[in-house]
């Protein structure tokens, strides 16, 4: 046990970086995900985004995505993928590390509470209080932020 603790109080530096990199890896696997495959991702779009109530015949949006979505939509999706995406790499490099996790933060609280309660507004909510913690911490040990200071 003595190992384990000495081995853990020696890194204990790196354990913003690997918070960092995780959010980095989270939000890259679903922007990319957007641009590449932003069907899958219409059940989560907002109702108000939809501009006719009369498109809205079902609950949810994903029962009618076989139909042609808005082009309103479509920019929705987009932007947010290259959104996520370009965030993702500047915390997986480290830069600009507070600015963009604080931005990430308010972006996926605005997510969870336009989903309403559910397991993606819960996982989101974890994940903007991960990139709170960066805004207060920095990028850590290893990140590019940390190499302009030095």
């Amino acid at each position: 046990m003595h190992k384990i603790k000495n081995f853990l109080g020696k890194n204990k530096q790196y354990s913003v970086t690997i918070i960092r990199i995780g959010l980095a890896f989270v939000l890259l696997w679903f922007g990319l995900n957007q641009l590449v495959n932003p069907e899958s991702f219409l059940g989560y779009i907002p109702q108000w985004l939809y501009p006719h109530d009369a498109m809205m015949q079902h609950e949810h949006a994903m029962q009618f995505m076989h139909n042609i979505p808005v082009p309103s939509v479509h920019v929705v999706l987009m932007g947010n993928g290259i959104f996520e995406t370009a965030a993702g790499i500047l915390l997986l490099i480290g830069l600009f590390t507070r600015v963009v996790a604080f931005i990430a933060a308010l972006h996926l609280l605005v997510i969870a509470f336009s989903l309403g309660y559910n397991d993606i507004a819960v996982r989101d909510i974890g994940l903007s209080l991960m990139a709170a913690s960066l805004v207060f911490s920095g990028g850590g040990h290893l990140s590019l932020d940390n190499k302009k200071k030095e």
